[in-house]
């Protein structure tokens, strides 16, 4: 009976030490506030499995303004070894940049309008929350434009002019996006853009780098993005006329647009634009102005994943 004892205590012992070596004893959780039933869903099984598992919540709501929001969590992340958030991809994104130089890992609950970042793993909600108190974790890249990360895709031209006219706003939630790109086909300017890796003067669409495969809510432009090679996918867009356009958006939405003939694309660890004055996107919000570098950032990230998870190459 004392053996039975001691070895029921031992493990007991060894199971505390491996929560506070992986979680600290608690857990920040970012969110923001006013999100739909399944941010709600995930917030309650989070308070739920905090008192399951004798974990202490810090609970952070996002206020809107990215340069507070992003000191104070920097503030929080140190000495922690876990963040999670529960939202979508400009959480994700105002989170990535504040864990800068943090040994913190990452974990997500998607709970946002288009669910980019996430897209790529095919989890279900159910698979995201056993990732959270998973031992495992893999490293994946980041973007950065100038000093700001980015997760999924940054660009100029006519990425950007759709950003810019939705304000912020998404009342047709994911559809927005796309009712969005079909306004700016007619009336987004040709953009004219010089690289110090091509002097030549070039004209068309958009440019994109992307280190994900997705945007506006489950677009695919770079389909052949990696989030782990090191590089990201350039994609150029040269279509100039409404009806060029026309066709590379259509052909996007059904995946086949690479085959076109104004779709060009390259990896690059970096891309200087050197054209002065246009606005740069990235994971949804502008971001910056060129003149403007845009560069890889190997294994920025510890995302918390599920056992023998693979992404595709």
């Amino acid at each position: 009976m004392f053996i039975l004892f001691v070895f029921g205590w031992c493990c007991w012992v060894v199971i505390q030490i491996n929560w506070f070596y992986y979680f600290g004893g608690w857990l920040l959780v970012i969110y923001k506030p006013g999100g739909g039933r399944r941010l709600q869903r995930h917030l309650r099984w989070l308070r739920a499995q905090a008192k399951q598992r004798r974990i202490t919540i810090s609970w952070y709501e996002t206020t809107g303004f990215y340069g507070r929001d992003q000191d104070a969590i920097r503030l929080q992340t140190h000495g922690q070894s876990l963040i999670v958030v529960v939202g979508g991809d400009g959480t994700i994104n105002l989170v990535v940049n504040a864990m800068c130089g943090s040994s913190a890992q990452l974990a997500c609950l998607p709970a946002g309008t288009g669910n980019d970042f996430c897209r790529q793993f095919s989890y279900t909600d159910q698979q995201w929350r056993a990732a959270v108190f998973s031992s495992n974790s893999i490293a994946l890249d980041a973007g950065a434009v100038g000093a700001r990360y980015f997760v999924n895709i940054a660009g100029v031209g006519f990425n950007a002019e759709v950003v810019q006219s939705l304000q912020g706003q998404k009342r047709a939630g994911a559809l927005s996006y796309v009712w969005g790109g079909i306004k700016q086909l007619f009336c987004a300017p040709t953009v004219e853009l010089k690289t110090a890796q091509n002097r030549g003067l070039k004209q068309g669409m958009m440019l994109l780098l992307a280190n994900g495969r997705f945007f506006a809510a489950g677009l695919q432009p770079a389909p052949l993005a990696s989030l782990q090679d090191g590089q990201l996918e350039c994609m150029w867009f040269s279509a100039q006329s409404w009806w060029q356009r026309l066709v590379v958006f259509a052909a996007m939405l059904v995946g086949c647009h690479q085959r076109l003939p104004w779709v060009h694309r390259e990896k690059r660890t970096q891309l200087d634009i050197i054209t002065p004055g246009l606005a740069v996107e990235a994971d949804g919000d502008l971001v910056a102005t060129t003149p403007v570098t845009i560069r890889s950032l190997p294994g920025a990230i510890q995302l918390r994943v599920l056992p023998e998870t693979a992404l595709p190459d």
